[in-house]
C-alpha cells in the first residue's frame, strides 16, 4: 500500500498547489490513499465545509486537523456529515465528528487517527497515550494505522513514536509547518516523520507574510499575520509504502515540490 500525506495546508494557495499537482504526484508514486491535514487551509486557521469539500474534490481521502480544529465555527455545522474528515481524538470539550476511522481501500483497512500533542500546547486536551491505547485496544482493528501526531515539540512526537512501536503503521508529525529530515522506520516496524511540512506559501513565516510577521513579533504592531496568496508555493508531502498483510512500514521519504523542482530524503529497510 502506498500512501501520500500532506503536511498543513495553509490558506488558498496551498490548496490550490495541492490540487494542481494531486494528479500528477498520485500517477508519479502510485500513490493508493491520499492523507491531508487542513487545519489552517481556510484562511490560515481553521476549515470551512468548502475547502473541506474542494480537498476532497481534489483527490484527498482524509483530512486531518489540530489545534486550530474550531477556528471556523460552522465545522459544528456540518462535521457529522463529513466523513473524511478526523479531528482531534483527545479532545475534552468537543464530542462531534470522529477523532479516528477505518476506510477501506482495496479491500486493504486503513485507519487514520489524529491527536494533539500536549508540551508547549493551549489545547485542554485527554492524555494523546491514553487516548490511542483505547483506541488500540476496543476499536476495529485495521490492516494499516496511520497517526497524526499535531504538537509542538519534537522530543514528543519522537516519544510516541518510540512508544507506539510496532503497534500503528506509521507516526507523523504535523504543526511546525517546517518539514524534517528524520525519516526512519523504528525496529518493529512504525515508521516516523517529526513534521510532514506545509503547503503554502514558500518564502513566508510557515505560511504567513514575513513582514506582517515581523511587525507583530518584532516591533509588537497589533496587526493579524496574513497571507500572501500570490507567492510562489511549496508542497511538502510524505511518501510511505506499507505490507498489507502485517502492516509494518518498508518505505519513507519526505518530498518537497518548490518552483516544480523535487527534494527529499528517506528511509527503507
Amino acid at each position: 500500500m502506498k500512501i501520500l500525506f500532506f503536511g498543513d495546508i495553509v490558506g488558498r494557495l496551498g490548496l490550490e498547489a495541492v490540487a494542481s499537482l494531486l494528479p500528477k504526484l498520485a500517477q508519479k508514486y502510485e500513490a493508493d490513499f491520499i492523507i491531508a491535514n487542513g487545519e489552517n487551509v481556510s484562511r490560515g486557521k481553521g476549515i470551512t465545509e468548502r475547502d473541506y469539500l474542494d480537498l476532497i474534490d481534489a483527490g484527498v481521502d482524509c483530512v486531518t486537523l489540530g489545534n486550530h480544529w474550531n477556528s471556523k465555527k460552522q465545522i459544528e455545522d456540518y462535521i457529522e456529515d463529513a466523513d473524511r474528515l478526523i479531528r482531534p481524538l483527545n479532545l475534552l470539550s468537543f464530542d462531534k465528528g470522529v477523532g479516528s476511522a477505518v476506510f477501506d481501500c482495496d479491500g486493504v483497512s486503513i485507519r487514520v487517527t489524529n491527536l494533539l500533542g500536549t508540551a508547549f500546547m493551549k489545547e485542554d486536551v485527554r492524555v494523546p497515550y491514553i487516548a490511542l491505547r483505547e483506541v488500540l485496544d476496543h476499536e476495529e482493528k485495521a490492516d494499516i494505522h496511520i497517526v497524526d501526531y499535531h504538537a509542538e515539540s519534537t522530543s514528543e512526537k519522537q516519544l510516541f513514536g518510540h512508544f507506539f512501536d510496532g503497534q500503528v503503521s506509521a507516526v507523523i508529525g504535523t504543526h511546525t509547518h517546517v518539514q524534517t529530515n528524520d525519516a526512519r522506520i523504528f525496529p518493529k516496524g512504525t515508521g516516523f516523520l517529526s513534521d510532514a511540512g506545509m503547503c503554502g506559501a514558500d518564502d513566508s513565516i510557515i505560511g504567513f507574510n514575513v513582514e506582517g510577521a515581523i511587525e507583530k513579533m518584532i516591533y509588537g504592531k497589533d496587526n493579524k499575520l496574513s497571507l500572501d496568496e500570490d507567492a510562489k508555493p511549496v508542497v511538502c508531502f510524505v511518501w510511505m509504502e506499507f505490507d498489507d498483510e502485517t502492516g509494518a512500514c518498508h518505505f519513507i521519504r519526505p518530498v518537497q515540490y518548490i518552483g516544480g523542482n523535487e527534494f527529499y530524503g528517506e528511509a527503507s529497510i
